[in-house]
């Protein structure tokens, strides 16, 4: 398994990918199935929370399973 980086510039690369994925709407509407436990039902609400709760605690560790969330995301 590849080592997820924390660092900043690793971390902003992603919140600008969610962000830009937000202004352009270029992400599945309705329900969206990202893994067997994880069912979104609204991904602009969905990014606009990992966003916001991101961009204010990527720095502490007790967030990075939020951060390995919209990278799954991400990934789909």
């Amino acid at each position: 398994m590849v080592e997820q980086k924390y660092d900043h510039d690793s971390v902003q690369e992603l919140l600008t990918w969610a962000k830009e994925t937000l202004k352009n709407k270029s992400y599945p509407s309705g329900r969206y199935q990202v893994n067997k436990s994880t069912t979104i039902l609204d991904c602009g609400k969905y990014l606009e929370s990992m966003i916001a709760v991101i961009s204010r605690n990527w720095e502490n560790s007790t967030f990075h399973p939020t951060i390995e969330q919209l990278r799954e995301f991400r990934k789909k």
